[in-house]
């Protein structure tokens, strides 16, 4: 084809320049002037221009007291001149003036005059900051002096009880055709003041999981005047949650200015035959202030010996020993400081002691993974996260996510109280519940979301869901927080999910890299197999080695005992390993594709490895506790071969607390890369529009250096383990270079 295109090229080169015109024709050019009537405007030069071209629109006239309204092409101004039409003679174009001049300064003003801004806001959360003016249809555009308590779409940050009302000046910005003008109004913004309670109806309370035995009952639920918060007395929402909570084991005592709740623990020492020696008796107490609005705790302990135990027994073939405990400190949270009230409601003889019922849900269900939500229009009891992915209901957690996401509420505009609480309570929960805040040097949460807080607190349902979304996924930047569901103001069949890298922070960013990297691995590796996961186990190095695949750590639950189990699967290995072979030498387990799962789990696969009581240490960053448990597993250990663990940064959470436990007590050897990370169990946390998430919770696992004459220092492993030998992510499945790395330690 290309010689044949070359060869057309050529012959026609020759025939243009072989053959020669007869005559030359030549075609005489014409030129037209078009003349501007500007009919006593600043004038316009005339324009010549060839026959057959278009001219340009000619810069715009000025006249005293008149507005240029266009060209014409006829005196009488009957007809525009059409500037994309051929000249084709000489033309004259003519100016047409309004005959009543506009001033669009007047009409800005009309707009001006007719708006008007109130002299305080009172204890209202909104205000309407409208964008467009009443007559004239001018724009508004809002300029606030003080965005701490008023933001540019009208959405109202009280102060709180304890600070001054705050003097704001608005300043309305007018625009129209170019023409610009401002008005400014003063405004005061008062401190948040007490509710007043004027509702009170009967919601029912539905227990969803079989976790724990919650019966089904009602609660007494408190609205103050115009607002949609709920509010439940205290006493009644702890009598609900009996069978989460021992109940009866609670002392109530009215106060002058509240209630102070106490109960009672003792604890046994045992010896070695498991006689008691000594007993011990623990009190714990909260103090309510209901006029400082203020709870006051001797310890966060103080939420977590009242929880029974969950149904599925997830320390089955766990002896607890001995602890080590380092007490914490008095925690009093100031509700307050984030616009919540506590009240006092008096009807008659009756006194009702009332929380917002979010703040009440989570500090006294902040023990377990339960918790109650409220829709609008009922409560229910949930363990861990609801299902959404479970559309027929076959799973209670799929059944749970079903009955609490429909709601009256659905595809409506939050209510302006509940949008303005859940940003409060966000803040609230991530400055006292959220376990990497003080690692991280963040004073509060106001200070971080400040600079993205117009953006999602807009008084839109969406807006205020897509923010929530960023915050947990982009902000927080954590593998232990994530986003389950939006809240029950969107549609039901709204879906929220990660479909793009972009949606994470760096350092989540960062741990995904490596995983597909493990994942890239694996492919290749095991091209053949189910999933490209490696098997169960399998030998190496004439069959010295045997290398364990753990990928998670799972416990059977009480709905589905046959499910996954780690201490099954380790038995069935095990058994399988030795049958095979009974002199092997080395056992690995390769954790490299292992992100977590349960510590009871865990600790039971530990039991294959030492016959040491396991050392696992917490420490808690809000109230300054440190605690140490020895726990015993009933499970008989291989000790007479070399036990090895495989990581990367994909080894993450309980996988990460196993590389460290390993590690610090010396019955294994780490090969591979530093682990992911990841100190903190999670806790599940629901705000008041309805949006459920998890974020790291407030028990931070940990290593421990020192003893008990000299104290202990201890150190949180959010940042991952160091292994003792290193094999690159690339090696991880390469028999020979593991094999490698096994000599390696065992010669040193």
């Amino acid at each position: 084809m290309k010689a044949k295109l070359l060869f057309f090229s050529l012959f026609a080169l020759f025939f243009l320049f072989g053959c020669t015109p007869k005559e030359e024709i030549i075609i005489p050019e014409v030129f037209y002037t078009v003349t501007f009537n500007v009919d006593g405007g600043s004038s316009v030069d005339k324009v010549v221009v060839e026959s057959g071209k278009t001219i340009t629109t000619p810069n715009t006239p000025t006249k005293d007291e008149f507005i240029f309204s266009g060209w014409f092409s006829d005196e009488s101004l009957n007809t525009p001149f059409d500037f994309s039409k051929p000249i084709t003679g000489n033309t004259t174009v003519y100016a047409k003036w309004s005959e009543e001049p506009i001033s669009y300064l007047d009409l800005i003003e009309e707009d001006m005059a007719l708006l008007e801004m109130p002299s305080t806001v009172g204890q209202a959360t909104t205000i309407v900051l409208p964008k467009i003016g009443t007559k004239n249809n001018s724009t508004i555009t809002w300029g606030i002096s003080d965005t701490s308590v008023m933001n540019s779409h009208g959405i109202i940050f009280h102060p709180t009880k304890s600070e001054d009302d705050v003097n704001v000046t608005l300043i309305a910005n007018f625009s129209l055709e170019g023409v610009t003008a401002k008005k400014e109004f003063q405004v005061t913004v008062p401190s948040i003041e007490s509710l007043v309670i004027d509702d009170k109806i009967e919601l029912p309370f539905t227990n969803m999981t079989s976790e724990y035995t919650v019966l089904d009952t009602a609660l007494s639920t408190f609205y103050a005047v115009d607002n949609a918060i709920p509010y439940v007395d205290v006493t009644e929402f702890l009598a609900m949650i009996d069978g989460l909570i021992y109940f009866e084991e609670l002392e109530f005592i009215e106060t002058e200015n509240g209630l102070i709740i106490s109960y009672s623990i003792e604890y046994e020492e045992t010896d070695d035959l498991g006689n008691v020696i000594s007993t011990e008796t623990y009190t714990y107490e909260m103090t309510i202030d209901f006029e400082l609005d203020t709870v006051t705790v001797d310890s966060l302990s103080f939420f977590d010996g009242y929880i029974q135990e969950t149904e599925t027994d997830y320390g089955a073939g766990l002896t607890y020993l001995d602890s080590y405990v380092e007490d914490g400190d008095e925690v009093t949270f100031y509700l307050s400081d984030y616009r919540f009230d506590l009240i006092k409601h008096e009807v008659g003889d009756e006194t009702y002691f009332l929380f917002p019922f979010h703040i009440a849900n989570l500090l006294f269900t902040s023990g377990s993974y339960y918790n109650v939500y409220y829709n609008g229009d009922a409560y229910y009891g949930i363990y861990s996260f609801p299902d959404p992915d479970d559309e027929e209901g076959e799973t209670e957690d799929g059944r749970a996510f079903l009955a609490l996401k429909e709601s009256s509420l659905n595809n409506t505009k939050i209510h302006p109280e509940v949008l303005v609480s859940t940003y409060d309570m966000l803040v609230f929960t991530l400055d006292h519940f959220y376990g990497l805040k003080e690692q991280r040097g963040i004073t509060s949460y106001y200070d971080v979301l400040s600079t993205t807080r117009d953006s999602f607190m807009t008084g839109k349902t969406r807006d205020l869901t897509n923010g929530l979304f960023n915050i947990v996924n982009k902000t927080l930047d954590d593998l232990h927080s994530s986003y389950h569901f939006s809240g029950f103001y969107e549609p039901y069949t709204h879906r929220l999910s990660l479909t793009s890298i972009s949606q994470v922070g760096e350092n989540v960013h960062q741990w995904y890299d490596v995983l597909w990297s493990v994942q890239d691995v694996l492919e290749a590796a095991y091209p053949d197999s189910e999933n490209n996961l490696p098997p169960d186990y399998r030998f190496i190095d004439n069959n010295k080695t045997a290398i364990i695949y753990l990928d998670g750590f799972e416990t059977a639950t009480v709905e589905d005992p046959d499910g996954p189990d780690s201490n099954r699967f380790m038995q069935e290995v095990m058994a399988a390993i030795l049958e095979e072979n009974p002199n092997v030498e080395n056992i690995v387990v390769d954790l490299s594709y292992n992100t977590g799962g349960n510590l009871g789990a865990l600790l039971r696969v530990l039991g294959f490895m030492t016959e040491e009581p396991i050392e696992m240490s917490y420490m808690n960053p809000l109230d300054n506790s440190r605690i140490t448990y020895f726990v015993e597993v009933d499970t008989m250990a291989k000790t007479d071969v070399n036990w090895f663990i495989l990581t990367s940064k994909v080894t993450f959470s309980a996988a990460n607390l196993m590389t460290s436990i390993a590690k610090d007590m010396g019955f294994a050897t780490i090969i591979g890369t530093q682990t992911g990370g990841g100190a903190s169990s999670i806790t599940p946390i629901v705000l008041p529009d309805g949006t459920f998430i998890h974020m790291s919770s407030l028990n931070v696992l940990s290593y421990r250096i020192g003893n008990e004459t000299d104290g202990y220092t201890y150190f949180s492993i959010e940042d991952g383990i160091t292994p003792d030998y290193v094999l690159a992510v690339i090696d991880s499945q390469n028999n020979l270079k593991i094999a490698e790395v096994i000599e390696q330690a065992l010669s040193n």
